[in-house]
């Protein structure tokens, strides 16, 4: 585990041993300030409602209320029947954990089960008890539920280390441009096939393409997880911006590892390298957040229609590489078009509100 995530998991541990910690502490201070029975309850309620975001806590303390419900239902039918033996207990139990399966109310079946023990420890379930008992439950996850709207947000940390991944996502197609480059033979139009033929031989012999992805693809990783935490700990307002942001990149750094086999795949440079690898810095120059693409698309549109008036290729072998050439050339087009389709879902969605700069060309 590198030295990173490392310490964004004890960064993450701390915070959930401080607010467990507070949280449990208040809660069980609270309700013996009320004089509820079985006050250590409460606690334990609040270290099961905290969850790791904001909308997950409410979202399972509205699931766990429901389930309280229900266990009020079952236990007043069961220990009115068959009395508060440790039978009736197992009675209760097997049908509640039935009946929350099959509801989707899981979450609620522990808690639920630990305050239904406190009917059978006091042998009655009156009207005081459940009061007793509804206090407990309100208390618990009445602290949870606060200690984790005070969540910090990282909004701001996540946009930094975004401006950060963007200038990598440059340095890596600048790479991409060298490795199509720097090749150690070259091809052009009207050279003798002599020359090609010892260029082939050697083709096995070539040093792959350098580029490397393996921190880039880290880095969208941990971003996207940083975007989903930050989204589920944002209420009201519409998160979904980063996370269609990170995601389409992702598809992005796809379709560059595609281009990178395929530049492994050209042991020479040709005159049409020239063009492509030009275009790929052109990107590289003005790749950012707020470019919707839409001036990119039209200049590979120009790249196309220079290739069309290329004369044919003399050989096999330039054919072929060729070839490979005009599929870089079909990556880099499905690479910009990725953000234009990004591009044009943010306008059909109306989360344009989110760039706040007019759009580079």
């Amino acid at each position: 585990m590198n030295t990173k995530r490392w310490n964004l998991l004890k960064n993450k541990n701390l915070l959930y041993l401080l607010k467990t910690g507070i949280g449990t502490a208040i809660a069980i201070i609270i309700a013996d300030s009320f004089g509820l029975a079985f006050s250590p309850s409460a606690g334990i309620i609040t270290i099961l409602t905290i969850q790791n975001t904001k909308k997950e806590t409410i979202f399972i303390a509205l699931k766990r209320i429901f389930g309280f419900i229900l266990a009020i239902i079952i236990a007043y039918g069961i220990f009115g029947v068959f009395g508060y033996s440790s039978i009736a207990f197992g009675g209760f139990a097997l049908l509640f954990i039935a009946l929350c399966n099959a509801v989707g109310l899981q979450d609620g079946i522990s808690m639920n089960t630990v305050l239904t023990t406190h009917f059978l420890v006091e042998q009655r379930m009156d009207l005081p008890m459940i009061i007793n008992e509804v206090g407990l439950l309100l208390i618990g996850m009445g602290i949870g539920i606060t200690i984790n709207l005070i969540m910090p947000k990282n909004k701001k940390q996540i946009q930094m280390e975004q401006r950060a991944f963007e200038e990598e996502m440059k340095v890596v197609l600048r790479s991409l441009a060298n490795d199509l480059k720097e090749k150690v033979a070259c091809l052009v139009q009207g050279e003798e096939h002599k020359e090609m033929e010892n260029v082939v031989v050697g083709v096995s012999k070539l040093k792959p393409a350098s580029t490397d992805f393996s921190h880039l693809e880290e880095e969208v990783d941990s971003l996207l997880q940083k975007a989903k935490e930050n989204e589920g700990n944002t209420l009201l307002a519409d998160t979904r911006y980063l996370i269609s942001y990170f995601e389409m990149r992702k598809m992005q750094i796809e379709v560059l590892k595609t281009i990178r086999d395929h530049i492994n795949q050209i042991p020479v440079v040709l005159e049409q390298t020239y063009p492509i690898a030009d275009y790929i810095n052109h990107v590289a120059d003005s790749f950012h957040e707020l470019n919707n693409v839409k001036g990119l698309i039209e200049e590979i549109e120009q790249l196309y229609e220079y290739y069309r008036k290329e004369p044919l290729p003399e050989t096999r072998e330039e054919f072929e590489y060729r070839a490979i050439l005009f599929q870089i050339l079909k990556e880099l087009e499905y690479f910009l078009r990725i953000k234009r389709i990004f591009v044009l879902e943010l306008e059909s969605k109306n989360m344009k509100s989110y760039w706040k700069k007019e759009n580079q060309q």
